[in-house]
């Protein structure tokens, strides 16, 4: 079944959707004119001007990752490069959004978009690159990429893939594409036993090894690595901390009449939204005003009163502020769907998050991890909510230092899942 899915999708439903996007390309925009426009030029751009022989002929590595995916390819290109600084990597994406994050990667040697998934396209881009291996980070196994690159030889495999039950890729037709694709793999690392036994339930063939996360050594990295805050604005080791990271509007509408009803002698309070447009700072500034909370901006304060709100309107430095905070609330849990939590919880935080947390695995494993601090993340659905959880971790604010060395101490075990993905390719 899954043979004649794979040729219904690679004869009918690849041209039918390439020759729609053609046609609606004029009338398009944002985003997906960005991305038909990338496929329909092979666009790619070098790191270093002039290397595309020396790339070629030093045979790279080649690894796709949608968008948001780079940050499970980061410490595997990272860790290759300090075992074989002489082989190139080359990096592919689906969606232009990953284009901001590869333009600051300086360990990577050429990037472009992913071609259109025709194996006559995909064959071309073999033969102008001459990879030796293709890896797939997290997700994204297009099935004639893969086909074409197992015709082609090409040593291929998957890391940091998660299949929950829940899956769409294990429902429905999906399934049969996702069966097909991963069967023509050499070789799948997963984060979990769960993963595992899902993956051995759908028919897959080839070894399967569960391996873990390799974005936990990214966040790990970052936090060894951090980014230099303001030194004026740290706060004392005697005041309470709560941040708010990654935020929507949704929660910011169930955030600041929460955290308006606290007692906030003691209390700091830090709000770092997802978006940080002019638009987004001001509607923020008048919910904080109206509900009588005194707030400073990050990036013109010298100083961060005790009960303020420091704004932060700058982007890139939320895992730092993870590191002055206590406790955290994840954005995008009262919207649609929860922002990472590994962050916070490798800084040590105990983590709120709203009812929309389902498409995070760490957001659900950490619900059912008791410590110290109770359960390492608890699920909030309104404004009183995160008041009776405040309090209540409030109160225990004498125990945070062993609370949040605990956390991290747990945190702590899914390191190295990207030695063993390197060790068992390379």
């Amino acid at each position: 079944m899954s043979v004649l899915i794979f040729w219904v999708y690679k004869t009918l439903i690849v041209p039918f959707a390439w020759i729609v996007l053609q046609i609606l390309r004029p009338f398009i925009s944002g985003k997906l004119r960005e991305m038909v426009e990338d496929k329909n030029h092979g666009f790619y751009k070098m790191t270093h001007p002039d290397t595309e022989k020396l790339i070629t002929l030093h045979r790279p590595l080649w690894i796709h990752a949608a968008s948001g995916e780079i940050e499970y390819a980061r410490p595997v290109i990272r860790e290759f490069k300090k075992k074989h600084p002489e082989i190139p990597v080359i990096v592919t994406y689906s969606s232009p959004s990953a284009k901001k994050i590869l333009e600051s990667m300086h360990d990577i040697d050429m990037w472009a978009a992913l071609p259109w998934e025709f194996d006559f396209l995909i064959s071309a881009f073999i033969a102008k690159w001459n990879p030796r291996a293709l890896l797939f980070s997290r997700t994204d196994v297009w099935p004639v990429l893969a086909r074409t690159a197992k015709k082609k030889r090409l040593t291929t495999g998957l890391f940091s893939a998660t299949f929950a039950d829940n899956s769409s890729r294990l429902k429905g037709i999906s399934k049969y594409l996702t069966k097909y694709a991963m069967n023509q793999l050499d070789e799948i690392h997963c984060v979990s036993e769960e993963d595992r036994q899902n993956l051995y339930a759908l028919g897959i063939k080839p070894r399967i090894e569960v391996s873990g996360d390799t974005r936990f050594d990214q966040v790990f990295h970052r936090l060894e690595n951090p980014k230099q805050l303001k030194n004026e604005l740290m706060p004392s080791t005697d005041e309470f901390v709560f941040i708010a990271g990654s935020t929507w509007p949704e929660d910011e509408a169930v955030l600041v009449p929460a955290l308006a009803k606290m007692k906030r002698d003691n209390l700091k309070i830090i709000f770092a939204p997802h978006e940080t447009t002019p638009e987004h700072l001001q509607k923020l500034e008048k919910q904080f005003s109206d509900a009588g909370m005194p707030y400073v901006l990050y990036s013109k304060s010298t100083q961060w009163p005790v009960g303020s709100v420091l704004l932060v309107d700058k982007v890139g430095i939320l895992a730092e502020l993870y590191t002055w905070s206590d406790i955290a609330f994840i954005g995008g849990s009262f919207k649609k769907q929860v922002h990472s939590v590994m962050e916070a919880l490798a800084a040590g935080l105990p983590v709120m998050v709203g009812p929309h947390h389902q498409n995070n695995r760490e957001a659900l494993f950490y619900q059912k991890r008791n410590f110290s601090s109770g359960m390492i993340v608890q699920v909030v659905h309104s404004a009183d909510d995160i008041v009776v959880l405040m309090d209540r971790m409030r109160k225990k604010s004498f125990a945070f230092p062993h609370i949040k060395e605990e956390i991290r101490s747990e945190i702590g075990k899914n390191k190295n899942s990207t030695q063993r993905v390197i060790n068992s390719f390379f």
